[in-house]
């Protein structure tokens, strides 16, 4: 969702779990201390260990794919 700054469709709870998706996902990967206190208004200590834990295995599994050259098998999203 390229624009999920500005959709209408995402909570604020759902915009905080995307944005730290998306800082998370680059590198260097700073958080700020805004977005943590964002996050922690709708998550508890560990529920934000769970998120950060699912966010980093998704970009640690999309990189090891993209290091050995492995494509996606059949699943696409249609646009």
């Amino acid at each position: 969702m390229a624009d999920w700054q500005e959709s209408e469709l995402l909570t604020e709870q759902e915009r905080a779990v995307v944005e730290f998706a998306d800082v998370l996902s680059r590198t260097p990967a700073n958080v700020s201390d805004g977005l943590r206190q964002r996050l922690r208004q709708h998550f508890s200590e560990r529920q934000l260990v769970e998120l950060a834990n699912v966010i980093a295995w998704e970009n640690a599994r999309a990189r090891f794919n993209r290091g050995l050259g492995i494509e996606p098998d059949g699943f696409q999203l249609d646009d």
